[in-house]
């Protein structure tokens, strides 16, 4: 139950994420057209950058919430005879990524803080960079909650595993 209302809660990201998408096939087709008229897109390889990591830290609430990422499962034949083992390691997980995603979180937030209080911005393109930083860490935040609900989705088993 709390993964089908986080799924539909977070559905607001998979639009996020396509629209950056676009955001990036029109600059780029945009930038290269206009490029052949000696006329490119003043701040097109910011904007680009900034988009990719809109559209990166957009997606890893919902990543992480189905479990899509690549994982290494090294001890996958041994938590499979023991259930108790397999408890622990996905508690261990779940504990670690948590506690990354909460350390990331407090370190884009005070760079954003930083970014603001000296008034950083795109140097073309002349946007303002603390925002992408807050909403990097805001996201960090959604993917450690995230982790608490998050499950493979049964269509997707064994994907993604070495």
């Amino acid at each position: 139950m709390g993964y089908a209302m986080a799924s539909k809660a977070l559905f607001p990201l998979y639009v996020l994420t396509s629209l950056c998408i676009v955001i990036l096939m029109g600059v780029s087709f945009s930038d290269v057209i206009l490029r052949s008229l000696n006329r490119p897109i003043p701040g097109a390889y910011e904007i680009t950058e900034i988009v990719v990591g809109a559209m990166v830290f957009a997606a890893l609430p919902v990543v992480t919430l189905r479990q899509e990422n690549v994982r290494v499962t090294l001890f996958r034949t041994l938590a499979e005879r023991y259930r108790w083992l397999d408890f622990l390691f996905l508690a261990a997980s779940r504990g670690v990524a948590i506690a990354v995603y909460l350390f990331l979180a407090w370190h884009l937030l005070r760079l954003g803080n930083q970014m603001s209080t000296s008034g950083a911005r795109a140097i073309f393109a002349g946007f303002p960079l603390a925002p992408f930083a807050w909403f990097a860490a805001g996201m960090c935040l959604l993917s450690a909650a995230a982790t608490l609900f998050s499950r493979k989705a049964p269509e997707t088993e064994g994907v993604g595993e070495f």
